[in-house]
Protein backbone atom coordinates (compact mmCIF):
# COMPACT_ATOMS: atom_id res chain seq x y z
CA UNK A 1 0.00 0.00 0.00
CA UNK A 2 1.01 3.59 -0.85
CA UNK A 3 2.29 5.06 1.99
CA UNK A 4 0.20 8.56 2.65
CA UNK A 5 2.07 12.03 2.96
CA UNK A 6 3.73 12.86 6.26
CA UNK A 7 2.30 16.46 6.02
CA UNK A 8 -1.37 14.83 5.29
CA UNK A 9 -0.89 12.59 8.60
CA UNK A 10 -0.02 15.40 10.75
CA UNK A 11 -2.64 17.53 9.52
CA UNK A 12 -0.22 20.84 9.13
CA UNK A 13 1.07 22.93 6.11
CA UNK A 14 4.85 22.19 4.20
CA UNK A 15 5.65 25.24 5.50
CA UNK A 16 4.60 24.56 9.16
CA UNK A 17 7.21 25.40 11.66
CA UNK A 18 8.71 23.08 14.20
CA UNK A 19 5.96 23.88 16.77
CA UNK A 20 2.92 23.55 14.59
CA UNK A 21 4.22 20.47 14.20
CA UNK A 22 4.64 19.22 17.59
CA UNK A 23 1.36 20.86 18.31
CA UNK A 24 -0.10 18.65 15.75
CA UNK A 25 1.86 15.66 16.83
CA UNK A 26 0.61 16.03 20.88
CA UNK A 27 -2.94 15.90 19.40
CA UNK A 28 -3.05 13.49 17.49
CA UNK A 29 -1.15 10.84 19.98
CA UNK A 30 -3.55 12.14 22.04
CA UNK A 31 -6.38 10.97 20.00
CA UNK A 32 -5.21 7.66 18.61
CA UNK A 33 -2.94 6.28 21.02
CA UNK A 34 -4.69 2.44 21.83
CA UNK A 35 -4.86 2.88 25.32
CA UNK A 36 -7.58 5.27 24.50
CA UNK A 37 -9.19 4.81 20.71
CA UNK A 38 -10.41 1.95 20.56
CA UNK A 39 -10.85 1.72 16.80
CA UNK A 40 -9.70 -0.70 14.83
CA UNK A 41 -7.47 0.99 12.78
CA UNK A 42 -6.65 4.03 16.02
CA UNK A 43 -3.27 1.30 16.75
CA UNK A 44 -2.38 2.26 12.29
CA UNK A 45 -3.06 5.55 12.39
CA UNK A 46 -0.92 6.02 15.90
CA UNK A 47 1.62 4.40 14.44
CA UNK A 48 1.91 6.86 10.75
CA UNK A 49 1.88 9.80 13.32
CA UNK A 50 4.84 8.42 15.02
CA UNK A 51 6.31 7.48 11.44
CA UNK A 52 5.40 10.99 10.22
CA UNK A 53 6.36 12.91 13.64
CA UNK A 54 9.81 11.45 13.80
CA UNK A 55 10.96 12.39 10.03
CA UNK A 56 9.35 16.04 10.21
CA UNK A 57 10.71 16.96 13.35
CA UNK A 58 13.90 15.87 12.90
CA UNK A 59 15.52 18.87 10.26
CA UNK A 60 17.89 16.16 8.23
CA UNK A 61 15.03 14.14 7.60
CA UNK A 62 12.78 16.76 6.88
CA UNK A 63 15.17 18.28 4.08
CA UNK A 64 15.41 14.66 2.67
CA UNK A 65 11.85 14.22 2.77
CA UNK A 66 10.75 17.16 1.26
CA UNK A 67 13.33 16.69 -1.71
CA UNK A 68 12.86 13.24 -2.66
CA UNK A 69 9.73 12.10 -0.51
CA UNK A 70 9.64 8.43 1.37
CA UNK A 71 12.90 7.52 -1.04
CA UNK A 72 14.48 9.78 1.07
CA UNK A 73 13.48 8.27 4.46
CA UNK A 74 14.11 4.59 3.07
CA UNK A 75 16.99 3.45 5.50
CA UNK A 76 15.25 4.92 8.40
CA UNK A 77 13.85 2.85 11.12
CA UNK A 78 10.46 4.47 12.80
CA UNK A 79 10.43 2.09 16.19
CA UNK A 80 10.16 -0.77 17.90
CA UNK A 81 8.78 -3.83 16.62
CA UNK A 82 5.43 -3.17 17.57
CA UNK A 83 5.67 0.78 16.50
CA UNK A 84 4.28 2.36 19.99
CA UNK A 85 5.83 0.55 23.08
CA UNK A 86 8.66 3.03 23.19
CA UNK A 87 6.34 5.94 21.79
CA UNK A 88 8.41 4.91 18.09
CA UNK A 89 11.47 6.55 19.33
CA UNK A 90 10.70 10.10 18.59
CA UNK A 91 12.58 12.77 20.33
CA UNK A 92 10.33 13.95 22.89
CA UNK A 93 10.18 13.32 26.54
CA UNK A 94 8.38 12.01 28.61
CA UNK A 95 7.02 14.93 30.51
CA UNK A 96 5.74 16.29 26.77
CA UNK A 97 3.50 12.78 26.48
CA UNK A 98 2.23 13.34 30.40
CA UNK A 99 1.44 16.96 30.04
CA UNK A 100 -0.62 15.99 26.56
CA UNK A 101 -2.59 13.46 28.74
CA UNK A 102 -3.26 14.87 31.85
CA UNK A 103 -3.16 18.91 31.35
CA UNK A 104 0.31 19.94 32.94
CA UNK A 105 -0.07 17.49 35.65
CA UNK A 106 3.32 15.33 33.99
CA UNK A 107 5.62 17.08 36.69
CA UNK A 108 3.25 15.45 39.81
CA UNK A 109 4.28 12.01 38.59
CA UNK A 110 7.24 10.46 40.31
CA UNK A 111 8.87 8.93 37.30
CA UNK A 112 12.08 10.98 37.07
CA UNK A 113 11.22 13.49 35.01
CA UNK A 114 9.09 15.70 36.95
CA UNK A 115 10.41 18.18 39.62
CA UNK A 116 11.59 16.63 43.02
CA UNK A 117 9.86 18.73 45.55
CA UNK A 118 11.14 19.66 49.00
CA UNK A 119 9.33 21.14 52.16
CA UNK A 120 7.39 23.92 50.67
CA UNK A 121 8.87 27.00 52.46
CA UNK A 122 5.83 29.71 53.64
CA UNK A 123 7.47 32.68 52.51
CA UNK A 124 5.57 36.30 53.24
CA UNK A 125 3.61 38.29 50.74
CA UNK A 126 5.12 41.53 49.46
CA UNK A 127 3.30 44.87 50.32
CA UNK A 128 2.78 48.21 48.11
CA UNK A 129 2.64 51.71 49.66
CA UNK A 130 2.41 54.74 47.61
CA UNK A 131 4.22 58.12 48.60
CA UNK A 132 3.26 61.48 46.98
CA UNK A 133 5.67 63.72 46.43
CA UNK A 134 6.45 67.41 45.02
CA UNK A 135 8.14 68.34 42.03
CA UNK A 136 11.12 69.57 43.63
CA UNK A 137 11.15 67.20 46.54
CA UNK A 138 11.53 64.50 43.79
CA UNK A 139 14.06 66.44 42.31
CA UNK A 140 15.89 66.73 45.57
CA UNK A 141 15.47 63.49 46.72
CA UNK A 142 15.37 62.86 50.41
CA UNK A 143 14.47 60.61 53.43
CA UNK A 144 10.95 60.49 54.20
CA UNK A 145 8.72 58.64 57.15
CA UNK A 146 5.87 56.38 56.48
CA UNK A 147 3.07 54.23 58.72
CA UNK A 148 3.71 50.73 57.65
CA UNK A 149 1.10 47.66 58.82
CA UNK A 150 2.86 43.86 58.08
CA UNK A 151 2.61 41.09 59.33
CA UNK A 152 5.85 40.40 61.64
CA UNK A 153 7.36 37.72 63.28
CA UNK A 154 5.91 36.87 66.70
CA UNK A 155 8.33 37.73 69.34
CA UNK A 156 6.78 35.42 71.77
CA UNK A 157 7.49 32.35 70.26
CA UNK A 158 9.98 33.89 67.56
CA UNK A 159 7.91 32.95 64.28
CA UNK A 160 7.95 29.24 65.25
CA UNK A 161 4.43 29.40 66.44
CA UNK A 162 5.02 26.41 69.06
CA UNK A 163 4.80 27.58 72.71
CA UNK A 164 7.73 26.00 73.62
CA UNK A 165 9.32 27.76 70.54
CA UNK A 166 9.92 24.36 68.58
CA UNK A 167 8.14 22.22 66.13
CA UNK A 168 8.15 18.67 65.91
CA UNK A 169 8.85 16.61 62.23
CA UNK A 170 4.97 16.01 60.44
CA UNK A 171 4.07 12.58 61.38
CA UNK A 172 1.67 12.07 58.03
CA UNK A 173 4.77 13.08 55.27
CA UNK A 174 7.97 12.39 57.65
CA UNK A 175 9.04 15.92 57.02
CA UNK A 176 8.83 16.01 53.10
CA UNK A 177 5.74 18.32 52.81
CA UNK A 178 4.34 15.93 50.19
CA UNK A 179 2.10 12.97 50.42
CA UNK A 180 1.85 9.99 47.47
CA UNK A 181 -1.55 9.22 46.07
CA UNK A 182 -2.20 6.32 43.40
CA UNK A 183 -4.09 7.44 40.52
CA UNK A 184 -5.62 4.89 38.08
CA UNK A 185 -4.91 6.25 34.52
CA UNK A 186 -4.39 4.95 31.15
CA UNK A 187 -1.15 3.80 31.83
CA UNK A 188 -1.82 1.87 34.87
CA UNK A 189 -1.75 2.79 38.26
CA UNK A 190 0.60 5.78 38.76
CA UNK A 191 1.77 7.68 41.89
CA UNK A 192 1.01 11.26 42.14
CA UNK A 193 3.24 13.76 44.82
CA UNK A 194 0.73 16.21 46.68
CA UNK A 195 1.08 18.85 49.46
CA UNK A 196 0.64 17.47 52.54
CA UNK A 197 -2.43 18.41 54.16
CA UNK A 198 -1.44 18.19 57.54
CA UNK A 199 1.38 20.55 57.45
CA UNK A 200 0.41 22.22 54.63
CA UNK A 201 3.88 21.54 52.45
CA UNK A 202 6.18 22.71 55.72
CA UNK A 203 7.04 18.95 56.86
CA UNK A 204 6.52 20.24 60.09
CA UNK A 205 3.68 20.95 62.71
CA UNK A 206 3.27 22.50 66.01
CA UNK A 207 2.26 20.39 69.40
CA UNK A 208 0.71 23.00 71.00
CA UNK A 209 0.35 26.48 69.58
CA UNK A 210 1.76 29.68 70.94
CA UNK A 211 -1.14 31.84 72.64
CA UNK A 212 0.01 35.07 70.91
CA UNK A 213 0.10 34.38 67.56
CA UNK A 214 -2.24 31.63 67.83
CA UNK A 215 0.44 29.00 65.88
CA UNK A 216 0.80 31.12 62.87
CA UNK A 217 3.89 32.35 64.06
CA UNK A 218 3.03 35.97 63.17
CA UNK A 219 1.25 38.86 64.71
CA UNK A 220 0.14 42.32 63.65
CA UNK A 221 2.60 45.33 63.91
CA UNK A 222 2.35 48.88 62.86
CA UNK A 223 5.87 50.74 62.66
CA UNK A 224 7.40 54.11 60.97
CA UNK A 225 9.70 53.21 58.95
CA UNK A 226 12.36 55.80 56.69
CA UNK A 227 11.99 55.64 52.97
CA UNK A 228 14.85 57.14 51.37
CA UNK A 229 14.18 58.88 47.77
CA UNK A 230 17.07 58.82 45.61
CA UNK A 231 17.47 62.74 43.68
CA UNK A 232 15.50 62.59 40.24
CA UNK A 233 12.73 60.27 41.46
CA UNK A 234 10.23 60.34 38.60
CA UNK A 235 6.13 59.54 38.81
CA UNK A 236 5.79 55.98 38.68
CA UNK A 237 9.23 54.76 39.97
CA UNK A 238 9.18 51.58 42.43
CA UNK A 239 11.87 51.71 44.60
CA UNK A 240 12.32 48.12 46.35
CA UNK A 241 13.42 47.13 50.04
CA UNK A 242 13.99 44.00 50.61
CA UNK A 243 12.48 42.59 53.75
CA UNK A 244 10.36 45.06 54.46
CA UNK A 245 7.14 42.68 53.40
CA UNK A 246 5.15 40.98 55.45
CA UNK A 247 6.77 37.99 57.62
CA UNK A 248 6.20 33.92 56.50
CA UNK A 249 4.08 32.00 58.73
CA UNK A 250 5.34 29.45 60.94
CA UNK A 251 8.88 30.95 60.47
CA UNK A 252 8.87 31.45 56.69
CA UNK A 253 11.32 34.09 55.12
CA UNK A 254 9.88 38.06 54.90
CA UNK A 255 8.07 39.66 51.56
CA UNK A 256 9.10 42.88 50.21
CA UNK A 257 8.15 46.09 50.66
CA UNK A 258 7.55 48.24 47.74
CA UNK A 259 7.42 51.79 47.59
CA UNK A 260 5.45 53.56 44.57
CA UNK A 261 6.50 56.85 43.69
CA UNK A 262 3.83 59.53 42.68
CA UNK A 263 5.42 62.96 41.69
CA UNK A 264 3.08 66.06 41.72
CA UNK A 265 3.28 67.93 38.45
CA UNK A 266 4.98 71.39 38.22
CA UNK A 267 3.34 74.48 37.21
CA UNK A 268 6.86 75.56 35.63
CA UNK A 269 8.47 72.48 34.45
CA UNK A 270 8.56 69.84 32.23
CA UNK A 271 10.47 66.89 32.29
CA UNK A 272 11.26 64.94 29.51
CA UNK A 273 13.72 61.71 30.55
CA UNK A 274 16.59 63.75 32.63
CA UNK A 275 16.41 67.22 31.28
CA UNK A 276 13.83 69.87 31.87
CA UNK A 277 12.01 72.18 29.86
CA UNK A 278 10.71 75.41 30.90
CA UNK A 279 9.39 78.88 29.89
CA UNK A 280 10.38 82.91 30.13
CA UNK A 281 8.91 85.85 28.95
CA UNK A 282 11.03 88.98 28.10
CA UNK A 283 10.01 92.44 27.12
CA UNK A 284 10.66 93.31 23.41
CA UNK A 285 13.11 95.57 23.95
CA UNK A 286 15.38 93.00 25.45
CA UNK A 287 14.70 91.13 22.55
CA UNK A 288 15.94 93.43 20.28
CA UNK A 289 18.63 95.15 22.59
CA UNK A 290 19.76 92.04 24.18
CA UNK A 291 20.85 91.62 27.81
CA UNK A 292 20.79 89.33 31.20
CA UNK A 293 18.12 87.72 32.76
CA UNK A 294 17.58 85.48 35.53
CA UNK A 295 15.92 82.20 35.02
CA UNK A 296 14.54 80.05 37.61
CA UNK A 297 15.93 76.29 37.68
CA UNK A 298 14.92 73.25 39.86
CA UNK A 299 17.91 74.27 42.17
CA UNK A 300 18.93 77.63 41.70
CA UNK A 301 18.16 80.88 39.52
CA UNK A 302 20.63 81.09 36.67
CA UNK A 303 21.56 84.55 34.54
CA UNK A 304 21.02 83.90 30.73
CA UNK A 305 22.51 86.31 28.10
CA UNK A 306 19.91 87.17 25.64
CA UNK A 307 21.47 88.03 22.14
CA UNK A 308 20.42 91.15 19.86
CA UNK A 309 17.40 90.59 17.61
CA UNK A 310 16.21 87.01 19.35
CA UNK A 311 12.92 85.68 17.95
CA UNK A 312 10.26 84.25 20.29
CA UNK A 313 10.83 80.42 20.28
CA UNK A 314 14.21 80.77 20.46
CA UNK A 315 15.11 77.68 22.80
CA UNK A 316 18.65 78.01 25.42
CA UNK A 317 19.89 75.14 26.47
CA UNK A 318 21.42 75.55 30.16
CA UNK A 319 23.84 72.58 30.43
CA UNK A 320 23.86 70.36 34.07
CA UNK A 321 21.21 71.85 35.24
CA UNK A 322 18.64 69.52 34.38
CA UNK A 323 16.95 66.58 36.56
CA UNK A 324 19.51 64.10 37.98
CA UNK A 325 20.62 60.70 36.87
CA UNK A 326 19.78 58.28 38.82
CA UNK A 327 22.35 56.38 40.72
CA UNK A 328 25.01 59.02 39.72
CA UNK A 329 26.28 61.83 42.34
CA UNK A 330 27.01 64.73 39.90
CA UNK A 331 25.70 63.74 36.61
CA UNK A 332 22.64 65.60 35.69
CA UNK A 333 20.68 66.67 32.50
CA UNK A 334 19.90 69.98 30.93
CA UNK A 335 17.63 72.63 31.06
CA UNK A 336 15.99 74.04 27.89
CA UNK A 337 14.48 77.02 28.30
CA UNK A 338 12.38 78.47 25.34
CA UNK A 339 12.07 82.20 25.02
CA UNK A 340 8.73 83.97 24.89
CA UNK A 341 8.31 87.93 24.40
CA UNK A 342 5.95 89.92 25.92
CA UNK A 343 3.61 92.29 23.29
CA UNK A 344 2.72 95.20 25.39
CA UNK A 345 -1.10 95.52 25.25
CA UNK A 346 -1.78 98.90 27.14
CA UNK A 347 0.43 101.83 26.21
CA UNK A 348 0.57 105.28 27.81
CA UNK A 349 0.86 108.53 25.23
CA UNK A 350 4.33 108.63 25.34
CA UNK A 351 4.74 104.89 25.09
CA UNK A 352 2.27 104.82 21.53
CA UNK A 353 4.53 107.94 20.47
CA UNK A 354 7.56 105.84 20.00
CA UNK A 355 6.51 103.18 18.62
CA UNK A 356 5.21 105.11 15.83
CA UNK A 357 8.38 107.23 15.43
CA UNK A 358 10.16 103.60 15.29
CA UNK A 359 7.22 102.44 12.27
CA UNK A 360 8.56 105.83 10.50
CA UNK A 361 12.14 105.14 11.20
CA UNK A 362 10.93 101.77 8.89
Amino acid sequence: MEKRDYYEILGVDKKATTSEIKKAYRTLVKKYHPDVNKDSDAEEKFKEVQEAYEVLSDESKRSAYDQYGHAGTAGFNPGSSNGYSDFGGAPFDMGDIFNSFFGGMGSDFGFGFGDQRGPKQNIGSDIRYRIRLSFEEAMRGGEYKINVRREGRCDKCNGTGSKSGKRKQCPVCKGSGQQQQVRNTIFGQMAVMNTCQNCGGSGEVVEEPCPKCGGTGVISIEEDITVKVPAGAYDGMTLRFRGGGNSGRNGGSVGDLYIEVEVESSAIFERRGNDIYSEVSIPVYKAVLGGTILVKTIFEDVKLKIPKGTQPGTIFRLRSKGAPVLNSEKSRGDHYVRINIDIPTKLSKREKEMWEELGELK
